[in-house]
């Protein structure tokens, strides 16, 4: 009888043991735990930081006046979505500012297909979206590189300084230069309830350096969003092979 009870007391004080070392596993994978969620409420809560843009030139939102010209100006392309958001309220008041928001979509599309979508769907709307990601998906997301559709400069292409000759590396900071059309006027929507502005970018990358795009703000909206770009997704020229030059990409 007292070999038995000791054996039971043996078994106990191991299942006793046994259960505090799992409690203080519990405890301590707790405590890691506790640990790490303010780490990732404070990434969750991280503010971007607005990057200086400054837009030279007025374009007027519900007068016409043909030829009028402004200046977009800015450091950096946006790397995230936060980051586009960010932009997108500095920019997104002004006709021109929607203009450079559709290439900062479409560079960070290049870049990050999943990020880049959503971003350009922010800033187009929803009959204009279709198109623009079919052409974009052969220009910017190519399942091969060297795919001859593949414009992966095609940004570029709408930056000061940049041209076929010089591997369309354009100078910093980033300048985009828009103008309103000199011959089309806006067009009241009724169906739209709103007004669309046909305006023109600058590029290098094409032998029409105006490419049309129309934007439009909608009776409520609080941001231009882009109703009509072709122009701006066209494949441009390549770059020029005598010169040797090799695009860098953007930053």
């Amino acid at each position: 009888m007292k070999a038995r009870k000791s054996l039971s007391t043996i078994l106990a004080s191991v299942l006793m043991l046994a259960s505090c070392g799992s409690e203080g596993t519990t405890s301590q994978a707790t405590g890691d735990t506790a640990q790490a969620a303010p780490d990732e409420q404070q990434a969750q809560v991280e503010e971007v930081t607005p990057q200086t843009i400054t837009i030279d030139g007025d374009i007027d939102h519900t007068q016409w006046t043909g030829g009028v010209e402004s200046t977009i100006t800015f450091e950096k392309f946006p790397k995230s979505v936060a980051e586009f958001e960010s932009a997108m309220e500095q920019l997104g008041q002004e006709p021109q500012g929607a203009v450079v928001l559709m290439l900062m979509a479409m560079e960070l599309y290049h870049n990050d297909a999943q990020a880049g979508e959503q971003c350009l769907e922010m800033i187009n709307t929803e009959t204009n979206l279709p198109g623009v990601m079919r052409q974009l998906k052969e220009k910017l997301q190519p399942k091969d590189p060297k795919d001859s559709y593949a414009r992966p400069y095609l940004v570029a292409t709408f930056l000061e300084g940049a041209t076929p000759d010089n591997g369309y590396n354009p100078t910093r900071p980033y300048k985009v230069k828009v103008r309103t059309h000199p011959v089309n006027k806006y067009e009241k929507s009724d169906a739209l309830k709103g007004y669309v502005l046909e305006l023109q970018v600058y590029s290098n990358g094409y032998d029409t350096p105006w490419r049309g795009v129309q934007v439009l703000k909608a009776k409520g909206d609080t941001h231009y969003r882009v109703f009509n770009c072709p122009s701006m997704y066209t494949a441009c020229k390549e770059i020029n092979w005598e010169t040797d030059a090799e695009f860098k990409g953007l930053e």
